[in-house]
């Protein structure tokens, strides 16, 4: 079945890069998918009172804002159209108008049509891409902002044994049936890991035509999500994939430390799943 990809084109504070709107279509190039881009225009409620008037212009700062989001959601939707015609890309257009502090919400629910979502994580608040992680459904690609070629051909697993690291494996199977080469990381001296269940995913990979093969590393306590990485890179992954933990309190999230770190920086592209 044809996959359909969502990518969100922000547009304040900060905008989409080109070089993201490049990786995107890059991407479904390779998959031969459907890709929607999505344009998201805010409007910023006029909080504007006697007092504020007098030091600023509350009212014409929000109108302002408002028509550089227009002009950007413009500009990124047109790029997009361009160079997914150019590189034959099956491409969709989507617009959302949303107030300001109710783009993550909004955004987590555009997400839910489609079978994968990319984000670049340079520019993003941590709240929206907590909103599509834990809110939409849907597995997630950050991209780091760097040009990414469309291939995936090595794919890196970062397996713990838990229910989100289950999860994030079986919604790359899209990536792991196409690719030439998998590998199942798992750092041994973190916390304590059952190593059977990913002794039978390897021989089901195997089973299935996927070539697979069981990595243990060592942490040394460093960081996970770093050892993780770093690994992956020196094993010429084109994508690492990942279970995103974490859970809401007083909807604050409270993260595991490898999705954490991976929130903060990233050197290759990497799919998140809860």
């Amino acid at each position: 079945m044809k996959q359909h990809i969502f990518v969100p084109l922000l547009t304040y504070p900060d905008a989409t890069s080109d070089v993201m709107i490049a990786n995107a279509i890059a991407l479904a190039r390779h998959m031969q998918a459907t890709l929607t881009v999505c344009a998201v225009e805010i409007t910023v409620p006029d909080v504007s009172n006697a007092l504020s008037s007098l030091i600023i212009d509350a009212a014409q700062m929000a109108r302002e804002a408002g028509a550089l989001s227009r002009k950007r959601a413009s500009v990124l939707t047109q790029k997009a159209v361009d160079e997914a015609r150019a590189a034959s890309v099956d491409l969709r257009t989507r617009k959302i108008k949303v107030e300001e502090p109710f783009v993550v919400e909004a955004l987590a629910e555009a997400s839910r049509a489609y079978d994968l979502v990319l984000l670049e994580l340079a520019g993003l608040s941590r709240p929206i891409v907590e909103a599509v992680l834990f809110g939409s459904g849907r597995p997630l690609i950050l991209y780091p902002p760097a040009p990414f070629g469309g291939r995936i051909d090595h794919v890196a697993i970062a397996w713990d044994g838990s229910r989100a690291a289950a999860r994030a494996a079986h919604d790359a199977s899209i990536f792991l049936e196409r690719a030439s080469k998998v590998y199942l990381l798992t750092v041994i001296d973190e916390k304590p890991v059952t190593y059977e269940t990913g002794d039978y995913l390897v021989e089901n990979l195997l089973k299935s035509g996927v070539v697979a093969e069981a990595v243990q590393v060592r942490a040394h306590g460093e960081p996970v999500g770093e050892v993780l990485q770093n690994k992956a890179f020196e094993l010429r992954a084109d994508l690492l994939v990942m279970g995103g933990f974490g859970h809401s309190r007083l909807r604050e999230f409270v993260l595991g430390g490898a999705t954490r770190a991976v929130l903060t920086s990233i050197t290759l592209p990497i799919l998140l799943s809860h």
